[in-house]
């Protein structure tokens, strides 16, 4: 089993991956705040998938480490899960872009209410550090999948990429740069997963990594 925890602001573009994941891996259930309506329901819907042998995709902001420890205390709870984390590495001004062609959120009903929110959530973001107690880190940035739409082959690459990144080890220093793995060309993304085919900024920074800190 995994913990998918997707980490950046809002109208970063991790609502549009975890839909897709789900669709084309339903393995994985979205467990969405916006969908859900508050955490506790959230962490409901964690456990209960995770007790049904189901992986999960949590689609918040997770903008701090007190966010993320929810879902990481939650999959320590399950033996063998592997706890991921996705930051969606999303310039603040695409975000806004972004928000101001937004039509149908399902509690963000205006643009200037979801400025404030950016805002809010962007004064006090800080990205994932390998002492939280997750096992692998990506950094997703719009370069690195221009398209505004997702391919069961763009869900499995990015679940690859994911897969081959360098371990965490627990470290209390600042993020670093390093490389991603890439996948070996011909090799088929893990076999476990089931395919239905088988068918004012604040403190935010605009962190340009590809990964968090990792030990060799």
């Amino acid at each position: 089993k995994i913990v998918l925890i997707l980490v950046d602001l809002i109208g970063s573009g991790k609502s549009t991956f975890a839909q897709a994941l789900q669709e084309y891996f339903p393995n994985f259930r979205r467990c969405s705040q916006d969908n859900l309506g508050n955490r506790r329901e959230v962490e409901q819907l964690v456990q209960d998938s995770l007790r049904q042998g189901l992986s999960v995709c949590v689609d918040r902001t997770n903008f701090n480490e007190v966010q993320r420890k929810y879902w990481i205390q939650i999959a320590q709870e399950f033996p063998g899960t592997l706890i991921w984390v996705i930051v969606f590495d999303t310039p603040y001004e695409v975000c806004v872009s972004r928000l101001r062609e937004r039509k149908s959120h399902p509690t963000i009903k205006t643009p200037e209410q979801a400025f404030d929110v950016l805002a809010r959530f962007a004064s006090d973001f800080v990205p994932p550090m390998s002492h939280e107690g997750y096992h692998r880190c990506l950094y997703l940035s719009p370069p690195d999948h221009p398209s505004p739409t997702y391919s069961e082959s763009d869900i499995s690459t990015i679940l690859q990429k994911v897969c081959n990144s360098v371990p965490a080890i627990p470290s209390v220093s600042a993020p670093s740069r390093t490389i991603i793995s890439k996948t070996p060309r011909g090799s088929r993304p893990f076999p476990a997963f089931s395919n239905r085919n088988s068918r004012g900024r604040g403190g935010y920074r605009h962190y340009n990594y590809q990964q968090t800190h990792f030990g060799s």
